[in-house]
């Protein structure tokens, strides 16, 4: 199992010795009897909306006028062969 943290989830942490898995618990009943006595949210928490763009642009974007800016056809590019490479 993948490291949690800095800690291994399957360790005890008062006396590291080796934890193992018993069962899960999948029926909804018996989680929200556990989750209740906890104390712990019977919800899962609300999804947050993604960030949106970084504000300044300036430092990822090339600014280009638009006069620079020319497309050439694939006939007028010049021809490479690859094999003198």
């Amino acid at each position: 199992m993948a490291r949690v943290g800095e800690e291994f989830p399957l360790e005890c942490p008062g006396c590291g010795g080796d934890i193992r898995l018993i069962a899960f618990i999948t029926d909804p009943g018996p989680i929200r009897k556990i989750l209740t006595h906890l104390g712990e949210p019977l919800e899962p928490p609300p999804v947050s909306p993604a960030r949106g763009p970084p504000t300044d642009w300036g430092d990822l974007v090339q600014v280009h006028n638009e006069c620079d800016v020319t497309q050439t056809s694939p006939d007028e590019l010049p021809v490479i062969d690859i094999r003198s490479l």
